[in-house]
């Protein structure tokens, strides 16, 4: 790969980086307001109840990374997501389709994890879910970008890690763990995407 391709690939991957942050934190920070000011909290019924079969759980499988219980629980999985999508659009090729599924995985381990009398709402599960397509490509698909972004994110995160893994009341220990499981079986059967075709879009 000579200079120019370089460059290209890397205009391409920062541009991917703020395509991924309006991908997913417009909606977050959209279905917040929205619900707050219109909705009058009524988004977030349609959170996540595992195991029930209903119209509403379905809804939240897909969707209850845009539901929060309040501005700071917004802000804090903001902050998580700003790091995460920085490193996917960066090292993924295809970060939007990633992302999709690891909505979708996240949400669906959640549902069959969690306690059926919860309802399980935020995009926390998501964020376990990201961190553990980094792991999971860096020890079992040797993507060596993900290796060295785990350990820098790893040292400034590991008391919040712990502390997510850990149950405790109001916090969704299932779609923490389950999001971090089902991120560390998707990004095992990741494959390393770094090449100047990656620039064909």
């Amino acid at each position: 790969m000579n200079w120019q391709q370089l460059l290209t690939l890397i205009t391409v991957r920062i541009k991917q980086v703020i395509g991924l942050y309006a991908f997913v934190l417009i909606p977050m920070w959209g279905m917040y307001f929205l619900n707050e000011i219109v909705l009058f909290g009524l988004w977030n019924i349609f959170g996540i109840v595992p195991r029930a079969l209903d119209l509403g759980s379905m809804i939240g499988v897909f969707a209850s990374w845009t539901m929060h219980g309040n501005f700071s629980h917004l802000m804090g999985n903001t902050l998580t997501l700003l790091q995460i999508l920085f490193l996917f659009g960066l090292f993924e090729k295809n970060a939007y389709r990633t992302v999709l599924k690891l909505v979708i995985a996240s949400g669906l381990v959640t549902w069959i994890l969690g306690s059926p009398s919860s309802i399980h709402i935020g995009a926390s599960g998501l964020c376990f879910a990201m961190l553990g397509y980094m792991i999971g490509g860096a020890v079992f698909a040797r993507r060596w970008g993900y290796l060295i972004a785990c350990i820098v994110m790893g040292t400034g995160y590991w008391l919040t890690i712990k502390q997510g893994l850990m149950p405790q009341q109001g916090i969704s220990f299932a779609a923490h763990f389950g999001g971090l499981c089902a991120g560390l079986l998707l990004g095992a059967n990741s494959k390393h995407t770094y090449s100047a075709k990656a620039t064909r879009y």
